[in-house]
């Protein structure tokens, strides 16, 4: 694979072709603007890719927030870069409304575009065009507290019924089972998102379309409110924190490595974090969260960071001979191996690790879904989550208030 891609490479380079440099020419600079956390998994790569294909690759990197204004910034005055890290969903930098104004060149042609998953073209597709190269994905999953688990007996449970069985061993060993911090009003998503992936997008892969058609919604979705129940059931069984609303994020994953809770839910980019927190690397497990007690139903939510091309780009061959470059299956599983991420693209194999190791047959088998706010049609219904995701948590609103909640925040898309 890697020689393919370095044979065409090359034969731009010699023959000139497709506005590709030659052999005197100083090597033509691509562009780019991307995250510091995509910089630190790509910076391996530049002098290789400098080497193999006689273009550099010159990113300036920010922290994903700035980027977002940043980025806005510069489409508007005329002057982004060759290369940019879109984001997913109904954000003003999100890549269907990037690809909607006209910002984004058109990738359909690209060699790695058959190997994007089925699951992953509705994010990057429209007019029957892909707009965006993903580079890996961030899944959401369960990471443990391996010498809790021991000390009491307990082992990763792949159905839901021995998922409750497993907290209730915790609780009675007087172990908080699931450390949440809901002071951090994200992480209220974490468990409903894991839970969604299996009751929601994979039992019923056309839910977004009806939801925009308006044939359903989330209040008479019997898979939402299946989600928010199972939710309520921890929390009504004393599985998790008790009080949440004054933990933060940070605080939980430090309940987790102290051993006062056994596991946390997270994205598992944040899992660095977690890790340092933990004298012994080693002590730290991850686990696919069940929703049913089928194991074989049970999908993990795994969203794809994005990048993309400027329609107006002053090198769109370097660009894309970049995408092409980081496509190769090694480099790809590298890529994310660095980022604490996961390969997305088909071929790839995940570098070897825990969270590799346990997450390869999910992959192998195409068992996972975006994360489901990545195809809501605007940010108000995450926002309605948000907000009143923690009032579920304690009681102060019902299930049906939720979900009617973000039924109208999602109304107004």
């Amino acid at each position: 694979m890697i020689g393919a891609a370095c044979l065409l490479a090359s034969a731009l380079a010699i023959a000139g072709c497709s506005g590709g440099p030659s052999a005197q020419d100083s090597p033509p600079e691509i562009t780019a603007l991307i995250t510091t956390e995509q910089d630190a998994g790509l910076q391996e790569f530049y002098d290789d890719f400098a080497e193999e294909t006689s273009y550099s690759f010159d990113p300036t990197t920010s922290e994903v927030n700035a980027l977002v204004e940043q980025l806005r910034i510069q489409i508007n005055s005329g002057t982004a870069p060759d290369v940019l890290r879109a984001s997913l969903g109904s954000l003003t930098v999100g890549v269907l409304p990037l690809a909607d104004e006209g910002a984004l060149a058109d990738l359909t042609s690209e060699p790695w575009v058959d190997r994007v998953p089925e699951s992953y073209r509705g994010l990057l597709q429209s007019d029957d065009k892909i707009w965006a190269y993903p580079t890996s994905g961030q899944a959401i999953v369960m990471f443990y507290n391996k010498p809790v688990f021991e000390r009491v007996g307990v082992t990763p449970p792949s159905t839901w019924s021995e998922f409750l069985q497993v907290c209730q061993d915790l609780k009675d060993a007087g172990t908080t089972p699931i450390a949440q911090g809901l002071g951090t009003p994200a992480m209220v998503q974490f468990i409903p998102y894991m839970l969604a992936a299996t009751l929601v997008s994979a039992e019923n892969p056309d839910i977004d379309e009806q939801m925009r058609a308006g044939d359903t919604s989330f209040v008479d979705d019997p898979g939402w409110n299946d989600v928010f129940t199972k939710y309520v059931e921890l929390i009504d069984l004393g599985y998790i924190t008790p009080d949440a609303i004054g933990v933060t994020l940070d605080g939980a994953m430090q309940q987790t490595a102290a051993g006062e809770a056994a596991m946390v839910p997270l994205v598992s980019s944040n899992s660095p974090v977690l890790l340092d927190y933990f004298e012994d690397r080693a002590d730290v497990g991850v686990f696919a969260l069940p929703a049913t007690d089928d194991p074989d139903d049970t999908h993990i939510p795994l969203s794809p960071e994005l990048l993309a091309l400027n329609a107006e780009a002053k090198n769109p061959d370097g660009a894309k001979a970049w995408f092409e470059f980081l496509s190769d299956p090694q480099r790809a599983a590298e890529y994310a191996d660095r980022t604490n991420t996961l390969p997305v693209l088909e071929g790839v194999t995940p570098v070897q690790s825990e969270l590799g190791d346990v997450l390869k047959p999910f992959l192998t088998e195409q068992r996972f879904t975006p994360f489901v706010n990545h195809r809501w049609v605007n940010g108000d219904t995450q926002a309605a989550l948000l907000q009143n995701g923690p009032l579920l948590a304690s009681h102060e609103i019902t299930i049906p208030e939720l979900l009617a909640a973000m039924d109208s925040a999602y109304q107004l898309g």
